[in-house]
C-alpha cells in the first residue's frame, strides 16, 4: 500500500473486461524512482484485480481510473461496459458533473493572477443577473464569493421557480451553489469579452495539453461515451450540450483530467507555498463530523473550499479535490500539491461513489479520508 503521507491529499453486471496503459514514470530511473514505479504498478495490479469484482457487487456498469505518481501520469486503466457489448478503455469519455466546476474555478484564478481583475471586485461592475437586478445585494457577490460557495444562491434555479434568488446574504454562510459558477462564468465572458470555452482552452486546456474534454456536444463524442445508469437499471446518455454549463455535464477521459491537476500542481498561480495556498477561509468540518459520520478521532483538521476546490487537511495530508455525482455517473479527482500525486476516478453508475470509496482507499489509504469517503457512499 501507499501511505497517503507519501501520496496525496462533493461536499453538499459489467462485461468485466479491463483495459490498462501506461506512461513511462522516469527517463532515467534512480532507486527512489524504481521504488515508486513498482509500487505504482502493484496498484495498479490490485485493482485490475479487483475492480471487475467491485463493479460487479454495486452494479456499476464500468469505471476508469488514472493514477498520478511524483507529479506524471503513471498508469491508466479501466474495467466494465461503456454501453452494452462496448467495453470502457482509458479513452472512454465520461460525464464528469460538478468535476466541471475546478475547470472553471480554475480559470477565473489564473485570469485574476494575470491582472485581468481581481477576485475581490464586485462582479456587479460587468454582470448582474436580470432576475436579482433589484436586490441590492448583488453589489456584494464577487468572484471569491461565488467560487467558495458563499453566494446566498440555491444550488440551482429550478428550485426556486426558475428564478434566481437569495436564499441567505452573501458571504453569510456556505451553500453549493452551480448557480454561483454560472454566475461567475457569465462575469468572465463579459470582463474579458470571449465565450467562457475559448477562456478555459486559452488558460487550461491548451497550456494542460487537453485534448479530449469539451463543454458542448462535439462530432468526437460519437461512440465514446460511457452510458450512464440510474439506481433503477435505465441507462440514457448524459446531455450533450448545445450550451456550456459552467457547473456541470463537461466530457472527459481520466488521462485528459490527470493532465489538468498536473498543470494546476505543476503551475501554482503565486508564490505561496501549498500549504498556504490551498488553504480554505471558512472551516467547514464541523459539518461532517460527529456521531454516525466521520468519528472525533478521524476528523481533519479543517474541510472547506479554496480556488474552486474542496479541500480535505489531515495532519499526515494535504488532499485538494473535487466530486461529481448527477442520475447515473458519480466521479472523483483528488491530488496532493504537496508530494504531486493523486487520482482521476470516473464511473457511470448511480453507485459509483462506491466504486470510487475502494479505490481511494486502495490507492491513497488514510483513515480520516477514507472514513469522510464511506459516509459520502452511504457506507
Amino acid at each position: 500500500m501507499v501511505s497517503l503521507k507519501y501520496v496525496f491529499c462533493g461536499l453538499s453486471a459489467a462485461c468485466l473486461i479491463s483495459t490498462t496503459s501506461f506512461a513511462q514514470i522516469l527517463p532515467s530511473p534512480t532507486t527512489e524512482s524504481r521504488a515508486a514505479a513498482s509500487e505504482a504498478e502493484s496498484l495498479r495490479l490490485a485493482l485490475q484485480t479487483n475492480l471487475p469484482a467491485w463493479l460487479h457487487e454495486y452494479d456499476v456498469p464500468s469505471a476508469a481510473i488514472a493514477y498520478i505518481e511524483n507529479g506524471k501520469l503513471a498508469w491508466t486503466m479501466a474495467s466494465g461496459e461503456a454501453n452494452k457489448n462496448t467495453p470502457a478503455t482509458p479513452e472512454t469519455l465520461y460525464n464528469i458533473a460538478s468535476m466541471t466546476k475546478p475547470l472553471v474555478a480554475e480559470t477565473v484564478t489564473r485570469l485574476a493572477a494575470s491582472g485581468h481583475f481581481s477576485l475581490n471586485d464586485s462582479m456587479a461592475q460587468i454582470w448582474i443577473d436580470p432576475d436579482i437586478q433589484d436586490d441590492p445585494r448583488h453589489i456584494a457577490l464577487t468572484p471569491t464569493i461565488a467560487l467558495t460557495h458563499r453566494t446566498g444562491f440555491p444550488n440551482w434555479r429550478f428550485e426556486t421557480d426558475n428564478i434566481l434568488t437569495f436564499k441567505h446574504d452573501p458571504d453569510s454562510q456556505f451553500g453549493y451553489s452551480g448557480e454561483g459558477l454560472q454566475y461567475v462564468a457569465r462575469y468572465i465572458e463579459r470582463k474579458m469579452g470571449e465565450p467562457l470555452e475559448t477562456l478555459v482552452a486559452e488558460n487550461i486546456f491548451g497550456p494542460a495539453g487537453m485534448t479530449e474534454t469539451t463543454f458542448t456536444d462535439k462530432d468526437w463524442l460519437d461512440g465514446r461515451i460511457a452510458i450512464s445508469q440510474a439506481k433503477d437499471g435505465t441507462r440514457a446518455y448524459a446531455p450533450r450540450r448545445e450550451k456550456w454549463n459552467a457547473a456541470d455535464d463537461v466530457w472527459s477521459s481520466v488521462s485528459d483530467y490527470a493532465r489538468f491537476m498536473i498543470f494546476v500542481m505543476d503551475n501554482p498561480v503565486n508564490e505561496q507555498s501549498p500549504s498556504e495556498y490551498w488553504l480554505p477561509e471558512h472551516n467547514l468540518k464541523s459539518q461532517i463530523c460527529g456521531e454516525g459520520r466521520v468519528s472525533p478521532e478521524l476528523c481533519p483538521n479543517a474541510l472547506g473550499f479554496s480556488a474552486g476546490w474542496s479541500i480535505y487537511d489531515t495532519s499526515d495530508n494535504l488532499i485538494v479535490f473535487h466530486g461529481g455525482g448527477d442520475v447515473g455517473e458519480r466521479t472523483m479527482g483528488l491530488f496532493n500539491p504537496i508530494t504531486k500525486q493523486g487520482a482521476v476516478i470516473f464511473t457511470n453508475g448511480a453507485n459509483g461513489q462506491k466504486i470510487v470509496r475502494d479505490v481511494i482507499k486502495t490507492l491513497l489509504p488514510d483513515p480520516s479520508f477514507g472514513a469522510f469517503m464511506t459516509m459520502q457512499a452511504g457506507g
